[in-house]
């Protein structure tokens, strides 16, 4: 999908009260049919994902939000996609963003991983992660609260076994390159899907001044 191709084809096409915007997002819907059929909002499969549960996935929202808890922590991913870049007119792949906390009960603090899900090359799609930053606080609620505080060193310049080492953690927990494509797919497929809606409703608004 492109915003910036929907603007110029409704520049170049002109005419009527509109402008040409009811042709060109009517040409827009045309080509994000022709690559995405569907008109079902993706939803995540349990099978697809046996060690978490979904607290959160509105059709509607941008944030996906997994659990997986049993006796001895809890493991909550939220990811959202990073956003959109271009390089000239065309837009940039999507990353995603993975936000991991790991708490356990009665004891503090609170562990945070920031991750970021890519795309890896020529791969089917498929997606791997890198961690860029590891941080604790005292307790869940004050997880977006410290930004005057020493969170620690950048996740680079950490020793590079102790990289490894905190990669192992997480995936020791089911937050594997798996699940980072998992991930990743289906946000770029949900916003598809928003974006349709979002065009049939444009071109709804815009049948009624015709």
């Amino acid at each position: 999908m492109s915003l910036r191709r929907l603007a110029a084809s409704a520049l170049r096409r002109g005419g009527a009260n509109d402008g040409g915007v009811l042709a060109a997002v009517r040409a827009e819907i045309a080509h994000e049919l022709s690559s995405s059929p569907s008109s079902s909002p993706p939803s995540l499969q349990s099978q697809d994902i046996p060690d978490f549960s979904t607290v959160s996935d509105a059709p509607r929202g941008q944030e996906v939000l997994l659990r997986r808890r049993d006796a001895s922590e809890e493991v909550l991913v939220s990811a959202v996609l990073a956003p959109l870049r271009f390089e000239g007119e065309e837009p940039l792949p999507r990353d995603a963003l993975m936000k991991v906390f790991v708490s356990k009960p009665d004891v503090k603090p609170v562990m945070r991983f920031d991750c970021r899900a890519f795309a890896a090359e020529g791969d089917g799609g498929s997606a791997d992660y890198d961690v860029t930053a590891v941080c604790y606080h005292p307790f869940a609620g004050e997880c977006d609260a410290g930004e005057d505080k020493y969170e620690g060193p950048e996740f680079r310049n950490l020793d590079p076994q102790l990289q490894v080492a905190l990669k192992g953690y997480m995936v020791a927990r089911g937050v594997n390159s798996k699940l980072a494509s998992l991930l990743h797919h289906h946000l770029v497929e949900k916003e598809r899907w928003q974006y349709m809606n979002w065009l049939k409703t444009l071109e709804e608004m815009f049948s009624k001044d015709h």
